[in-house]
């Protein structure tokens, strides 16, 4: 079930006009954003004191994007501890997981749409990307919204947090014979750009040189067709996405779709996930796994630089009949 879903019947991130005043909040440190559409103040980059108080907010509505997909996802009262032997922290409860040395800034947003607004705090990559966004909503302490942007208010325009990414070095194409033989090893770790088990070798090429039966190039209109049938189906779906500074898992049974300027949005009560095809070029692969007596099939996102972006699934509520017709959906994309 999708997390957070006894706050039903609605999780709400808008609110009428007037309900947040960063103005009020820290005038000093306001200033306008996008042409005038939205307040914002800078964050002065303390990141452990910030995500350990946002528990105070209760329920946010968290979203990530990366190249052609992007997910959101409800955290409650979420707490992170950090990763052994890693600069990263991670949330138990809802498996994310936060780089905080990948951020290169965030702010705390308040937008104007129509005569309603939009309250966030969003947060950007070493490069200026998105990377990202949390949504105040109807279950929030509006109070500790405006108590977390007092206090870590920053006058400053331009921050420099983190380290840049290394450039990785791209190995020449690996051997089919040693991707096959390391293959079903990919079902038991969490995927990132990098192929685990080969020095300098991106998942992506190891992809392209595994063979058809086990991972073949996906079009476009078969991913979206699989997951409007999926959605149709109400079929129980799980994915992730991942970029520099942040992992987001996500589980939750599509009710609906929808298009947007950006491409095309699977609604579900408290996640969504959203193709953004039509303005992020990129890649879609379909991947099979052994895993068990199982054959599992995965949809893998990646961008027009070839870093993995994300991936989805079906959970494991699925039915064995639900489990037929999304595998032969994707394998449709072979023909």
């Amino acid at each position: 079930m999708d997390s957070a879903s006894r706050h039903s019947p609605r999780i709400a991130y808008s609110f009428p006009a007037h309900t947040f005043d960063l103005r009020r909040v820290k005038p000093e440190s306001c200033f306008d954003a996008d042409d005038g559409a939205a307040m914002a103040i800078h964050l002065d980059g303390r990141w452990d004191k910030f995500f350990k108080n946002l528990r105070n907010l209760g329920l946010v509505m968290v979203t990530a994007s990366r190249g052609p997909i992007s997910m959101a996802s409800a955290w409650e009262k979420p707490v992170f501890q950090s990763y052994p032997g890693t600069d990263e922290w991670i949330c138990l409860e809802t498996g994310s997981e936060i780089r905080p040395a990948a951020f290169g800034g965030a702010m705390a947003v308040v937008e104007n749409v129509g005569d309603q607004q939009v309250a966030s705090f969003q947060f950007f990559d070493r490069h200026g990307e998105g990377c990202l966004k949390i949504l105040v909503t109807n279950w929030s302490d509006h109070e500790a919204y405006e108590d977390l942007v007092s206090r870590h208010a920053s006058g400053r325009r331009t921050l420099d947090f983190g380290q840049k990414s290394e450039a990785r070095t791209e190995m020449p194409s690996p051997a089919q014979g040693n991707v096959r033989n390391l293959w079903n090893g990919l079902s038991r770790s969490l995927p990132d750009s990098a192929f685990p088990g080969l020095e300098g070798v991106s998942r992506l090429s190891a992809l392209e040189m595994a063979g058809q039966d086990l991972a073949w190039r996906l079009p476009r209109r078969v991913v979206r067709q699989a997951l409007q049938n999926m959605t149709l189906a109400q079929v129980p779906l799980g994915g992730a996405v991942r970029n520099e500074a942040v992992f987001l898992p996500t589980g939750f049974y599509p009710t609906h779709w929808g298009d947007c300027r950006c491409g095309t949005t699977f609604f579900g009560e408290a996640s969504q996930l959203t193709l953004r095809g039509c303005v992020h070029r990129g890649q879609a692969w379909a991947t099979r796994f052994q895993v068990g007596s199982e054959e599992a099939l995965c949809i893998e996102f990646y961008n027009a630089h070839r870093d993995f972006c994300g991936g989805i699934g079906l959970r494991s509520e699925a039915g064995p009949w639900q489990r037929e017709q999304w595998k032969d959906l994707l394998k449709g994309g072979l023909d």
